[in-house]
């Protein structure tokens, strides 16, 4: 039997009843479509809560398009929460774009600061159009149509490596769970490891850092026992290990690359079914 659902403890105790970066709890739903977009060695993972989007980062800045496509087809106006995980211009290139063409509720991303050109446009953006914003030094957690979403925090204020700043982001519906790791190294990675939501199993995992391997996600795996993984890679996967491949084959996980197609992971709160073209 599966241990107690931490995330439903903690939303009892907050009692969020608002949307928006005061965090939220709605009517309860149980469908979830998270599709992982082929945007080449950078992230954008669309989450769709019912009616509800999550956007978790936003790629280069020459992937706009194909995001703001994605959405249009989708027939979605309005980001709810916009989750950068941090402040790479692999996963925060179209954050500027999102937040000047949409309605977004508010926008999570670590607390530190970046001097590129994307994380200032990402500034200009969010004071010229008001947009909520919150830096986490803790976790938070919110619901949207009774989809749960944890996003743990860093636990340092300052790492030497940039990816260690990561958001992780853990999404669950019903019996089925998500991880998703952004770019989180060996020393992020670890401070996961101590937290109650890695006690949990996960059906499908977004690999940290494009198939960069750690030693310590081989704990990871043997804690989570994920079916599915998603690695978001270019054609050349150079990013991608020799020991992560090893990995994933030692635990019978079935991979998803993104420069194969978009992937796709629909939930009814039971089973997980993905799909790639």
């Amino acid at each position: 039997m599966r241990k107690r659902n931490w995330l439903l403890t903690i939303f009892l105790c907050l009692a969020l009843f608002a949307t928006g970066c005061s965090g939220g709890e709605e009517e309860t739903g149980d469908l979830l479509k998270m599709t992982f977009l082929d945007t080449g060695k950078s992230d954008c993972i669309v989450i769709e809560a019912g009616e509800s989007v999550v956007v978790n980062d936003a790629a280069d800045a020459d992937d706009a398009a194909v995001i703001c496509s994605f959405l249009e087809e989708q027939g979605k106006k309005r980001i709810e929460y916009l989750i950068l995980s941090h402040f790479d211009k692999d996963h925060i290139g179209s954050a500027a774009d999102l937040v000047s063409r949409y309605e977004v509720g508010c926008v999570l991303m670590p607390d530190y600061e970046e001097d590129s050109e994307e994380y200032l446009a990402l500034m200009r953006a969010l004071e010229e159009t008001d947009t909520k914003s919150r830096r986490l030094r803790r976790a938070y957690a919110f619901t949207l149509e009774g989809i749960a979403f944890y996003v743990d925090a860093p636990r340092e204020s300052v790492y030497e490596n940039d990816n260690n700043y990561s958001l992780i982001t853990c999404v669950t519906n019903g019996e089925n769970r998500f991880l998703l790791m952004g770019d989180a190294k060996k020393q992020r990675t670890g401070e996961f490891l101590l937290s109650d939501a890695a006690a949990e199993r996960y059906d499908l995992i977004k690999m940290p850092h494009h198939g960069n391997y750690t030693k310590n996600l081989e704990t990871l795996f043997e804690m989570a026992k994920p079916r599915y993984a998603v690695l978001t890679a270019d054609p050349e996967r150079l990013r991608v290990e020799e020991e992560t491949v090893e990995l994933l084959g030692d635990y019978g996980c079935e991979a998803y690359y993104t420069d194969e197609g978009t992937v796709t992971a629909i939930s009814d709160g039971s089973q997980v079914q993905v799909s790639q073209p």
